[in-house]
């Protein structure tokens, strides 16, 4: 992966030219890399009462979307999204 930087904002690029974006913080000292992709992981069944929905690039109607479809537990389809790999060590 290489390091990009595009208007003030930090970006891994894998090999398939992905650009996953990285946000430090420098409070806490931690960074978090986000998939380049919104991920969606409503249809694991689990015991779950609530989820935490990180939005940094979504516009007020994809986070609406999003927030809508986390609670009523449906799948978000289509290019921009992803199901991940939960599974897979990294």
């Amino acid at each position: 992966m290489r390091c990009k930087t595009l208007s003030n904002k930090y970006y891994l690029r894998d090999r398939l030219g992905f650009n996953f974006r990285v946000l430090p913080d420098n409070i806490q000292t931690v960074t978090t890399i986000f998939n380049s992709k919104i991920t969606c992981i409503t249809d694991i069944k689990t015991n779950i009462n609530s989820f935490r929905i990180d939005c940094i690039d979504e516009s007020i109607d994809e986070i609406n979307s999003i927030a809508k479809a986390t609670f009523f537990g449906e799948s978000l389809e289509g290019r921009q999204y992803t199901r991940g790999n939960l599974y897979r060590d990294v």
